[in-house]
């Protein structure tokens, strides 16, 4: 099991980083208007501090008590001119996430990965895509379930 002090400053930063970038990655595949933006981006902060609870690794909970300590999630840094590039540097970010986790703490890169997995889904349920006033519209639209498989594939 490890915690902050088993990874250096960088390796620390993308694996703290990387439940935000995997949300910002949905995010990016259908951007739901200012107010399901807001939703999702509440919903990656609930996902990291209802990890702090349960059976999750204690990577995770290391995450969480970060975010505690300092009163917000870590963002990965992104350029936010361009949306290829945008999203380039999320999957960087979490890839080096999960690279640093299987290297250090080979034991728990798996629940690491279905807890990024998680959360990304957390993030496409948390506003409905479509619709008018809320009413009508999809849970999770077919924008965010192909950006949910996309990222699927950067996790294995």
């Amino acid at each position: 099991m490890s915690t902050k002090n088993d990874y250096n400053a960088e390796e620390w930063k993308a694996i703290a980083s990387a439940p935000v970038a995997a949300g910002m990655f949905i995010t990016l595949a259908d951007a739901s208007g200012p107010v399901g933006i807001a939703k999702e981006a509440m919903a990656v902060g609930r996902a990291i501090t209802d990890a702090a609870q349960g059976q999750a690794p204690e990577i995770v909970k290391a995450i969480a008590t970060s975010m505690k300590d300092s009163g917000r999630p870590e963002t990965p840094d992104i350029p936010i001119s361009n949306r290829a590039k945008s999203k380039l540097a999320l999957t960087n970010t979490i890839k080096s996430a999960v690279d640093a986790v299987e290297r250090h703490s080979p034991t728990e890169v798996e629940p690491y990965k279905a807890w990024l997995a998680a959360v990304a889904r957390k993030v496409a349920e948390a506003s409905k895509e479509g619709g008018f006033l809320g009413m009508g519209g999809t849970l999770v639209s077919q924008k965010e379930e192909d950006a949910l498989e996309e990222l699927k594939a950067v996790l294995h």
